[in-house]
């Protein structure tokens, strides 16, 4: 029997992020760099890899992909025992354990052979003990006799606007991977402030009309479109914390895919960067707008959470911090919408209709809940009703309205009076069709909306008589807090002090603009549903981005 590597063993790109969801044990273990990590198991130490990125989830795994039986093959050297583990129902079962003991410069290759049917149970993982003067764990490679499925090669796209540091940190990242396994990189710079000196020769640098995350990406697929070699675009956020082998990771397994999921996105699950072990969604529902995140507030270290994380669930989307989409899904289901950013990639994963999620793939980012919405107020109004107005037919101005009053009225109870602003020329914006999507610039659109946004400030004290909160805070906690101010995780402050006149003034706009939702809403709608399909075409994109501009002046 030919076996075929489907997981390898991950650990920290440097030795600060464990976090616990690499390997679990006491304080004496620690990764070793060299021409590759290995885990170093002091005599009477214990390393455990039940974890986020090293257990192996076969019930998972087999939803999508093609298992034929498990072989795991472990690396050691120095004097270490090596216990291969699955867990029944609440119970840790033993599956087998071998010894080592060689010279601490002697690997060792011990051989687990797994016969029976696995695609039942919920997690195999391998236990590392120290024995006298201790052990260096290598590698654990998980094996199965499947048979290449798919080609995999994918394209990394990653869309930034002047955020060098970040971008280029995941850059550096990406190259400790082996050149043969290292993905293509299209660089997608909405800023224009990056040059090719600033960036490894690997990459590929394009310079691109700033229409938002949607035009960035957009740009990005389109870009990897033009090579056939491609089967996969990953699209990635500038601002991740992410490890390389998580890319491994992806191809490992889409390679192994099965025929009825090989047009199925994989999401990776967005872990929250100041709580590194929290995982903030893994696959969302849209609910119309009432957005569920699934796998919300678990926290990855707990062999419960995980196990819970590997239950399927038809998610409507994957985020697109990072999200691998096929080529061929592109190719039949179009671009992005324009719709600059926010609730592209729910619009674009409710397209695809369906999506896949692995424990293991996964990246650290920010909450957004832990952001102060700003330029969202517009855009996640707008974006929601456009995205609505093209899927659902029964979609209709009763929930449309109920939906407006309720987001409005929140803002109103937390005196966030300039938001209502965006609120109300999100309706009115929605209201002119989509002929005004199509032929109004969006940069400019973008503009309109950013000269309206609240300053935001950095506080060195605080004051009396005012009460600070987080942005998500609940409307109960300050609908009865006179002076307020909206601290966000990056110490950004937004102030809110209500007053009744301004409420009473606001709520009469908000009524106006009702008004006009009951006269415009049907035209609307009907004129998204039945026109949306050009905005998504190639050739829109190519004038929209001024593509073809940009080549002529080259």
């Amino acid at each position: 029997m030919k076996y075929r590597t489907v997981q390898t063993m991950m650990l920290p790109d440097c030795a600060e992020e464990n976090y616990g969801l690499y390997y679990q044990g006491t304080g004496g273990i620690q990764v070793q760099q060299g021409e590759k990590k290995s885990l170093s198991v002091p005599e009477n130490e214990k390393a455990d890899l039940f974890t986020y990125f090293n257990g192996f989830y076969p019930k998972q795994w087999s939803q999508y992909a093609q298992l034929d039986g498990l072989r795991i093959k472990v690396t050691v050297s120095g004097n270490c025992r090596v216990l291969l583990c699955h867990i029944d129902g609440s119970r840790t079962v033993v599956d087998e354990e071998k010894e080592s003991r060689t010279a601490a410069d002697i690997k060792n290759e011990l051989v687990f052979e797994v016969s029976d049917v696995i695609e039942n149970i919920a997690a195999f993982w391998i236990c590392v003990e120290g024995l006298a003067q201790g052990g260096v764990l290598y590698d654990v490679d998980f094996q199965s006799a499947v048979e290449v499925q798919q080609a995999v090669r994918p394209a990394v796209v990653i869309c930034t606007c002047r955020r060098e540091k970040e971008v280029i940190s995941n850059l550096e990242r990406i190259s400790r991977m082996d050149l043969e396994e290292r993905p293509g990189i299209f660089l997608i710079d909405n800023g224009n402030t990056l040059t090719e000196e600033m960036v490894p020769d690997w990459v590929h640098l394009v310079p691109n009309r700033n229409c938002g995350g949607a035009g960035g990406f957009t740009r990005g697929m389109i870009e990897a479109l033009k090579d056939p070699g491609f089967t996969h675009v990953i699209l990635m956020d500038d601002d991740i914390v992410l490890n390389p082998e998580v890319l491994t990771k992806t191809m490992l397994f889409l390679s192994s895919v099965k025929k009825e999921w090989q047009d199925a996105p994989l999401g990776g699950s967005l872990i929250e960067r100041d709580i590194p072990w929290k995982q903030f969604e893994c696959g969302a529902f849209w609910n119309r707008g009432r957005i569920q995140g699934c796998g919300q507030n678990m926290d990855l270290r707990k062999r419960d959470a995980l196990l819970k994380n590997t239950e399927s669930q038809n998610w409507d989307y994957g985020g697109w911090w990072y999200c691998c989409i096929p080529v061929s899904a592109i190719r039949e289901k179009g671009l992005p919408l324009p719709v600059f950013i926010h609730r592209d990639d729910i619009e674009y994963g409710i397209r695809m209709g369906k999506l896949m999620t692995l424990n293991g793939i996964g990246v650290w980012h920010e909450a957004v809940t832990k952001k102060l919405p700003q330029i969202g107020e517009y855009y996640d109004i707008r974006n929601m009703a456009i995205l609505n107005a093209i899927h659902y037919d029964d979609w209709d101005k009763r929930q449309w309205k109920k939906f407006l009053v309720k987001w409005t009225a929140g803002n109103l109870l937390r005196g966030r009076y300039d938001y209502i602003y965006l609120n109300i020329c999100a309706m009115l914006d929605f209201l002119k069709g989509e002929k005004w999507l199509e032929n109004t610039d969006g940069v400019e659109i973008h503009k309109q909306v950013a000269s309206r946004l609240p300053k935001l400030e950095k506080l060195d004290k605080k004051e009396k008589n005012v009460f600070y909160t987080t942005p998500n805070v609940s409307v109960y906690t300050v609908a009865k807090k006179k002076h307020i101010v909206y601290e966000d995780s990056a110490g950004f402050c937004l102030r809110a002090d209500k007053n009744l006149p301004e409420t009473i003034r606001l709520s009469i706009y908000l009524l106006l603009a009702l008004r006009k939702t009951d006269r415009y809403f049907e035209r609307a709608r009907e004129s998204y549903g039945r026109n949306w399909k050009k905005l998504i075409t190639e050739e829109f994109w190519n004038n929209y981005l001024e593509i073809n501009k940009d080549e002529q002046e080259l």
